[in-house]
């Protein structure tokens, strides 16, 4: 019965002091529901992949360098996948995939498509991984050769309203592809995501017994209750046995990590690291503001306090009362911040790009943190008036002296300058992942792609030359040059072991490399340092190589022309060396790279690299399709700017970290003002007496205006010595190569935003405070 008396008084006390409850109820909501939408996004992440039946079985075959374990690579050999399925009791199904990105398709002669995610499998990877065939027959589905699985969406963007089994698409090699089955999309959540699968009859057929090319992946089924580390202990020098000039140690990878952490060097699971922190910042800040308003409201009902005593309340009644209020008003905000994390979930999922569902009812662990974080919050912030404010003599204070001597608020005082702190942490993080991913996005990466086009083309027999198609390209006074190249910068990036002049003769590093014809370097806008590029002049350019400075640098050379470097095929003589370019996403560290002359057929993997001049992009870019169409009649192709289908998917990951941040940061402010704003309409309703005063012996309005705004200024001035340290903090433990210095300019915007929010969040109630009525301050209380 006292506790639901309690209750009642707490509902009237909120009903009666409309204001201070909104500022309070809303201060903690909106950041238990920032809270609720970050741990829902981490929650999201780490389920990846969980869909699957098999989810604690399934690992992929990897390795690493014996000699450097961040050499760690997710490829394999397609012949382990046999191995292991006849030497290792263990295993109980590995199979042999190939991801197929950017591959043309066409149901007919009119419609061409360009699909990112497809992949080369057996039929057995519908038993392997829980991907639902609801047309066709799981165990025979990928079994011939000519035979493709469509996703639903992919059926019926080739085939509307028709039943595509048993219909045909064309491959960009004109290979015609039987549709022997329909699966459902695969689910957001999956580390092999694809829009179709292709038999790997032929993959096998081809690499079955190639030891030496690590370009596919192979998952792995292991039998119940096994050691999945025994496993890579028995397998981990099989490639060792087979290819005696492998340097790789293999090992099993779970399928748990595949997302977050897929290799050593990956390091997409700090994001998750940067939002929780991101996520626990903003609900402390906010626990921390309804703490001190709750505290700070609740001095001001000393009379209150008085009267309750001399009616014959004891202490721990008022104590009851006091905690029973701000765990009310907890609960309050927490319905509140349901409501407000429901409403703006759709913005949360396009800042992350996900299609996350709260999923609450669900999450029974995440409602029982978040009822124990609301009633500690609670608890806590009706501690003070519990135990101090209920120890007031009722003399004292129905005498209208004040109970609080001087100094008695440092506790409190040392609460707002953690709330100031918090702000201030919250805005420099935000800034710093802000001026981090532009600086990635911007980074000079070595080349010019702003005036670019690129085109993939198939591998084809013609008797066009690459010269005469040049040539009419070149035709167009938009079209400035044009380049050949078995791989393009950003787009794909090859890789190979090489021994070099100088080196260790029983080990090989491992390097990019290209193959690209002589004017390369000129159309993409790169620098030679030292040296000659490849020139018609010289005969013997096809035994030549180029190579960068990062590889001049790893291999020890300090005069690298005329040193030589060996594929294990042939030996290369360096003639120049290219300024350093990033030709992997700029999140990860410039490798050693070297450049080989190409034959000018197009029999091979064919990268057309066309650069135009930017006020003719249109014109340009019409002329080089119409060309290309009369050259290559039948093939399927698509011409695009630089940048449309680079494979940079750690800066998309960091560019939706800087969105969220960005997003939260908003919240945080949002927070830091309600609550600034309350701890104001305190601080000038205990100085309303003095304010009165004042202006009765003078005193104008901006000298009394200072009065109230000061202490809060000199807060967020002591709360900005932080900055710095944390803007190195930040710089030290993001990972990745290239890093954003912090300057002094970026200092005096946390300084400028943290100055803004508290001038404009104390302006008003402070300017309030400053006008009123000098007859009114007297009379108050």
């Amino acid at each position: 019965m006292m506790i639901r008396h309690f209750i009642r008084i707490a509902l009237r006390n909120i009903k009666r002091r409309k204001t201070l409850s909104v500022i309070q109820i809303l201060c903690l909501s909106v950041g238990l529901a920032a809270f609720i939408l970050v741990a829902r996004y981490v929650q999201y992440e780490k389920d990846y992949d969980k869909f699957n039946a098999n989810y604690e079985r399934i690992y992929r075959l990897q390795s690493y360098k014996e000699t450097d374990r961040l050499a760690d690579t997710g490829q394999s050999v397609v012949p382990m996948a046999n191995y292991l399925n006849q030497n290792v009791p263990a295993v109980e199904l590995a199979i042999a995939t190939n991801e197929s990105w950017d591959e043309y398709l066409s149901p007919d002669n009119k419609h061409v498509y360009m699909e990112h995610f497809g992949i080369v499998a057996p039929s057995e990877i519908f038993s392997l991984f829980s991907f639902e065939l609801i047309r066709g027959d799981k165990a025979t589905a990928l079994d011939d050769p000519n035979s493709i699985v469509l996703s639903e969406t992919m059926a019926e963007k080739y085939f509307p309203g028709q039943d595509a089994m048993g219909k045909n698409l064309f491959d960009e090699q004109k290979k015609k592809l039987t549709v022997t089955g329909i699966m459902k999309d695969i689910p957001e959540q999956s580390s092999l995501s694809a829009s179709y699968f292709r038999s790997n009859a032929d993959l096998v057929k081809r690499q079955g017994s190639n030891w030496g090319n690590s370009s596919y992946e192979i998952y792995v089924l292991l039998r119940k209750n096994t050691d999945f580390e025994a496993v890579s202990a028995q397998i981990s020098d099989v490639l060792q046995q087979h290819d005696p000039n492998s340097k790789h140690l293999a090992y099993l990878q779970p399928l748990s990590q595949l997302h977050l952490k897929e290799t050593a060097r990956d390091d997409r699971g700090a994001v998750i690291y940067f939002f929780s922190f991101i996520g626990i910042l903003t609900l402390l800040l906010a626990c921390v503001s309804f703490m001190n308003l709750t505290t700070s409201f609740s001095t001001m009902r000393s009379v209150e306090i008085g009267i309750r005593k001399v009616s014959g309340s004891n202490r721990n009644t008022i104590r009851l009362q006091f905690l029973t209020e701000a765990i009310v008003i907890a609960l309050l905000a927490f319905v509140l911040a349901i409501l407000i994390a429901y409403l703006i979930l759709p913005v949360f999922n396009l800042v992350v790009n996900r299609s996350i569902q709260l999923q609450l009812v669900q999450n029974p662990l995440l409602i029982l943190f978040l009822v124990t974080v609301v009633l500690a919050s609670g608890f806590v912030g009706g501690s003070y008036p519990a135990l101090i404010l209920s120890s007031f003599k009722p003399v004292t204070v129905l005498k209208g002296k004040s109970p609080l001597k001087k100094g008695k608020l440092s506790g409190l005082n040392a609460m707002v300058y953690l709330q100031f702190i918090l702000s201030v942490v919250l805005i420099t993080s935000s800034i710093w992942m802000f001026k981090q991913v532009n600086f990635l996005k911007n980074k000079d990466l070595g080349f010019q792609k702003e005036s670019l086009l690129h085109c993939a083309l198939p591998g084809m027999k013609t008797n066009i030359s690459y010269t005469q198609v040049r040539e009419r390209i070149l035709q167009n006074p938009g079209v400035e040059d044009m380049t050949l190249s078995i791989n393009a910068p950003l787009h794909s990036t090859w890789g190979r072991d090489v021994s070099y002049e100088g080196g260790p003769v029983d080990d090989r590093t491992f390097v990019r490399w290209n193959a690209a014809c002589d004017n390369f370097i000129p159309t993409m806008g790169m620098e030679l340092v030292q040296g000659r590029n490849f020139s018609d002049d010289f005969a013997a350019d096809g035994n030549s190589c180029l190579v960068n400075e990062t590889a001049v640098q790893k291999f020890g050379w300090d005069n690298p022309i005329g040193k030589w470097i060996d594929n294990g095929e042939q030996q290369y003589t360096v003639i120049g060396v290219i300024k350093d370019f990033n030709n992997d996403d700029v999140h990860n560290p410039i490798l050693p790279y070297f450049l080989l002359l190409r034959d000018e057929g197009f029999a091979g993997h064919n990268d057309l690299t066309f650069k135009v001049n930017p006020n003719t992009t249109a014109s340009s870019l019409a002329h080089i399709r119409s060309v290309l169409r009369e050259s290559f009649p039948g093939v399927l192709f698509e011409v695009n700017g630089y940048d449309a289908d680079t494979n940079r998917l750690d800066l998309r990951i960091w560019g939706s970290a800087k969105n969220t941040f960005a997003f939260f940061t908003i919240l945080a402010v949002f927070i830091a003002a309600i609550g600034l704003f309350g701890l104001v309409v305190f601080a000038s309703q205990r100085r309303v007496k003095e304010i009165g005063i004042r202006k009765v012996q003078g005193a104008k309005a901006e000298q009394i205006l200072p009065l109230v705004t000061r202490q809060f200024l000199i807060l967020v001035f002591a709360a900005n010595v932080i900055v710095y340290p944390l803007a190195k903090l930040m710089e030290n433990v993001t990972p990745g190569q290239f890093k954003y210095q912090f300057t002094g300019f970026d200092l005096l915007i946390v300084l400028g935003i943290s100055l803004l929010v508290t001038i404009v969040a104390s302006g008003y109630q402070s300017l309030k405070a400053s006008r009123i009525n000098p007859v009114e301050a007297l009379r108050y209380e």
